[in-house]
């Protein structure tokens, strides 16, 4: 470890998804390499998640742009907690976060925002002063995110690192994952498709319920399990019956053993529209899953298509059947690209190696900001 650093982290999302998991999980890593880490919330699942990984916690009042009482409370906890760096990963708390960090008293703090997300910022004078004046360092996890941001014309292209997201690869008991499968309402027997994310448009969830109907022809008795809740929770089961598949298809709610449940499926499958680095990809990847992704951003650099997973099309409901169902036909192949990506996931995407990653970047961040002028002792 080059130093000791003080790391604020503001999680303040009213809802628990990857990007929250990726911010606890790098706290976490931050923590475990001897760093004081403190974890800022605002919503409920978040402070749960919080206490559930044993890491400090403040509450933090966030419910608009440069609200006052917003503004007031992160200030506070900034002026308490005089970080070196503070890593924001919302788009609201960008603003916010970064003008309450522009005034602490008491030393400037390095001002880092994370992105996971494949997607152009909005040209306004707010993201060009969250991206501009107010950050330090952007934090992106994939190569094609930071490709899409050098092509945005304002953007200033020196801030942005990428760090691949990391993901517990601790042993899953296969037989017990089953088990929980079937306690979701699975058949003993029946072939299971599982999925896990936030239940947005972003997700494709509805493209998969689609495709499904063509996975019920060779295997009449598979289910669909989804992980996750959301606004698009009550869509998604309208959907399901409109497809005719509302039998197959469990809804099964927010769920904190994602990775025991998806060791037990036969096929997880990512319909994702967009993404950055989805951390169920990953989560799957480690338990040896076989994987049908649709080839958005990230994926391409998580897994490889052929050897660790079966690729497909975003929105391409018939390609995304037919993986799913290669898979259930082909057993042989479904271990061998399980297998792959587990032993792809454990040398590439280690929380370690992020933690590692991390460090070296707030380091050298913060020695360029010292060197250009600013002291943030």
């Amino acid at each position: 470890m080059a130093r000791r650093l003080a790391v604020v982290l503001a999680v303040t999302s009213r809802s628990w998804g990857g990007n929250e998991k990726w911010a606890l999980g790098a706290a976490s890593s931050l923590a475990a390499r001897g760093h004081r880490v403190v974890v800022l919330w605002s919503h409920e699942p978040v402070r749960l998640e919080i206490a559930a990984r044993g890491l400090p916690g403040r509450r933090v009042r966030l419910p608009g742009d440069l609200n006052p009482a917003s503004f007031a409370s992160l200030a506070c906890a900034l002026r308490a907690e005089r970080p070196d760096a503070v890593i924001l990963t919302t788009q609201r708390g960008y603003w916010v976060g970064g003008v309450a960090a522009r005034l602490a008293r008491g030393g400037r703090p390095l001002v880092a925002l994370r992105l996971g997300l494949c997607r152009r910022p909005q040209d306004d004078l707010k993201r060009r002063l969250s991206f501009g004046r107010l950050a330090d360092l952007v934090i992106v996890n994939s190569r094609e995110i930071s490709e899409m941001l050098r092509a945005v014309p304002w953007f200033d292209h020196g801030k942005v690192r990428v760090l691949l997201n990391g993901v517990e690869t601790s042993p899953v008991d296969r037989a017990e994952g089953r088990r929980l499968v079937e306690s979701l309402g699975v058949p003993p027997g029946a072939p299971a498709v599982v999925a896990a994310g936030r239940l947005a448009r972003m997700k494709g969830f509805d493209v998969l319920i689609r495709a499904f109907r063509a996975v019920l022809g060779p295997a009449p008795d598979a289910r669909l399990v989804l992980m996750g809740e959301g606004g698009r929770r009550r869509e998604l089961e309208d959907e399901a019956a409109r497809s005719g598949v509302a039998r197959a298809v469990v809804f099964a709610g927010h769920r904190t053993d994602v990775r025991e449940v998806m060791a037990g499926a036969d096929v997880f499958a990512l319909p994702s529209r967009n993404e950055g680095m989805a951390n169920a990809l990953l989560e799957a990847m480690s338990v040896g899953a076989p994987i049908v992704a649709t080839g958005v951003s990230g994926t391409s650099e998580a897994v490889r298509d052929g050897e660790d997973a079966l690729v497909v099309p975003p929105e391409d409901e018939t390609a995304l059947a037919a993986a799913v169902v290669r898979f259930l036909e082909d057993r042989a192949l479904a271990l061998r690209l399980g297998a792959s990506a587990a032993a792809r996931a454990a040398s590439r995407f280690t929380y370690e190696r992020m933690g590692e990653e991390l460090e070296r970047m707030l380091v050298d961040a913060l020695d360029r900001t010292v060197a250009g002028g600013t002291d943030l002792t």
